[in-house]
C-alpha cells in the first residue's frame, strides 16, 4: 500500500534480483533532503492498522542514523519510542542529531516527523568492532527447519479454502509485497496458550552486495513482526470459546541489540516470549539466531494491550502465572 512508487530499478541477472531492489529502493530507501535529514520514499500501512507498519519506521530510522556514521562503526543498540501513528499519505522526515562521536562508540538521536509533528524518536549506539574473550549465549532451541514449514500466505489460503468465508484477496496480496518472508513454527499441544512464539524469517532476494548496515536495518524492520502479539498468547481471542475481544494492540517502544554480524537474506530463527502483561500493557522479548546457532540479536517491545471480557463474570482479576519458558521451547515438531 505505497503512497509513492519510486522509479523502477535497473534489472539484472534474474527476477530474484528485483527483491533486492524492493528491499533497498522501496522499503528502506531514503532521500537526503538536507544536512543529516532524510525523507522516506515509500510507506506501507497494513490492512486494519491505525498507521504505517512500525517496523518500517524502525528500519528507516536506523538507516538514517547509519548514514551519519563512518564505515568503521556498526550499530550495537537501537532504542525507539512510538509517539503517534504514522500515515502513508505523507512521507516521513528523519532528522539525525550527532550526539557523541568517540573512537570506540558514537551516538545518534533520530527524530521522525510528519507535518512538523514528532511521531517517533530513537537513540542509536554504534561501536567500532573489537575482539573479546568474554562470550556466552543461550543455546538455540531445536526447531523444525524452514524447509519443513509452509508460508503464512499458504497457511491463510488453506484456512480460507477450508472455511465458508470468502478469500481475503487483499490479505493474501500483502504477503507478496513484503520484503521479508516468514515461516511460523507450531507449538506442541502441551505448550499451546503459553506466551512464547517462534518463527523463521529472511529478506527476499540477494543482499550480498549490500553493506552490513543494510542487513541491520532489514532485521530491525523484520524484528517488529509478531513480537508484541506474543503477550496475547495466553488469552483466548478467537473462535467459539473466545473469552476476550481485542480492542487495541499498539507499540509503545521497541529495542534491538546487535551482538554479532549476520546476513539478513539468510534464514534467522526468532524466538519470542512475554514475561508480563498487565495494566493495559504487554511486554515481549526476543532472541534471534543464525541457522548454525549463533545468537546475533535480541529485542524487547512494550505496547498497549487492551481487551474486553466477553463474559464479565469470568473476569475475576486473577493473573495467569507461568514458569520460565525459554527452556521448554525445545524439540518442537513440524506441524503444518
Amino acid at each position: 500500500m505505497s503512497s509513492k512508487t519510486p522509479a523502477p530499478a535497473a534489472m539484472t541477472a534474474s527476477d530474484d534480483d528485483d527483491n533486492t531492489a524492493a528491499f533497498y529502493e522501496r522499503t528502506l530507501e531514503l532521500e537526503e533532503v538536507g544536512p543529516d535529514t532524510y525523507l522516506s520514499v515509500d510507506l506501507w500501512r497494513p490492512k486494519g492498522n491505525r498507521g504505517v507498519f512500525g517496523g518500517q519506521v524502525i528500519g528507516q530510522a536506523l538507516a538514517a542514523a547509519g548514514k551519519t556514521v563512518g564505515g568503521g562503526f556498526r550499530c550495537n543498540s537501537f532504542h525507539c519510542y512510538f509517539l503517534a501513528p504514522g500515515q502513508n499519505t505523507e512521507m516521513i522526515a528523519y532528522e539525525v542529531r550527532r550526539i557523541r562521536q568517540g573512537t570506540s562508540y558514537c551516538s545518534r538521536l533520530v527524530v521522525a516527523k510528519q507535518s512538523g509533528r514528532v511521531i517517533f524518536m530513537a537513540m542509536a549506539s554504534f561501536q567500532s568492532p573489537e575482539p573479546s574473550c568474554l562470550r556466552h549465549q543461550y543455546a538455540m532451541p531445536s526447531v523444525p527447519p524452514p524447509e519443513a514449514l509452509i508460508s503464512p500466505k499458504d497457511q491463510l489460503q488453506r484456512k480460507q479454502e477450508q472455511s465458508s468465508e470468502d478469500v481475503d484477496v487483499d490479505k493474501l496480496a500483502e504477503h507478496d509485497v513484503l520484503p521479508v518472508e516468514t515461516r511460523h513454527i507450531s507449538l506442541p499441544e502441551d505448550q499451546r496458550g503459553l506466551p512464547i512464539k517462534a518463527i523463521w524469517l529472511r529478506a527476499k532476494g540477494d543482499m550480498s552486495e549490500l553493506g552490513h548496515s543494510h542487513h541491520q536495518s532489514m532485521l530491525a524492520y523484520a524484528s517488529d513482526f509478531a513480537l508484541l502479539s506474543t503477550s496475547l498468547r495466553p488469552f483466548q481471542m478467537d473462535g467459539p470459546e473466545a473469552k476476550h475481544r481485542l480492542s487495541m494492540l499498539v507499540s509503545l517502544d521497541h529495542t534491538i541489540w546487535f551482538h554479532e554480524p549476520f546476513r539478513a537474506d539468510e534464514w534467522l530463527l526468532y524466538i519470542m516470549e512475554s514475561p508480563r502483561t498487565a495494566s493495559g500493557r504487554g511486554l515481549s522479548i526476543g532472541r534471534i539466531y543464525t541457522r548454525d546457532g549463533v545468537h546475533v540479536a535480541s529485542t524487547a517491545q512494550e505496547g498497549v494491550a487492551r481487551s474486553v471480557a466477553l463474559d464479565p463474570a469470568t473476569d475475576n482479576g486473577d493473573t495467569l502465572e507461568f514458569s520460565n519458558l525459554i527452556s521448554r521451547l525445545t524439540d518442537m515438531p513440524a506441524k503444518l
